[in-house]
């Protein structure tokens, strides 16, 4: 396990899985995206981001998480979102983010559509 205490990334088969447990303001987008990049220069193709206690994200971490999945897709891979409360879901349907980025109920169901 990596990252902070608040952003922490686990493994499942060859899918690398990060546990996001706070909101998602500036700062911890900041971090989100250092985790990322991190996954990025590790040559890691599948990523689930869990949002499971996450109540609130910044237009900022949407669009890291937007441009991540979008290099990752470059290089063969892919980036899924999982277990979003439903105002999340509503604020990536809103800004469009869930043209680019899969939203799955579980993560199971993210991790299976690799």
């Amino acid at each position: 396990m990596t990252g902070t205490e608040l952003i922490t990334t686990r493994e499942n088969a060859d899918v690398k899985i990060i546990d996001v447990k706070t909101d998602l303001s500036s700062y911890a987008a900041s971090d989100l995206r250092k985790v990322l990049e991190d996954l990025l220069m590790e040559k890691v193709n599948k990523v689930v981001v869990n949002f499971s206690e996450v109540n609130h994200i910044n237009s900022t971490a949407v669009g890291t998480l937007v441009g991540i999945a979008k290099r990752l897709r470059q290089n063969g891979g892919d980036l899924k979102l999982c277990n979003l409360a439903s105002t999340l879901t509503r604020t990536f349907n809103l800004i469009g983010a869930s043209s680019v980025v899969e939203i799955y109920e579980s993560e199971k169901s993210a991790i299976a559509a690799f």
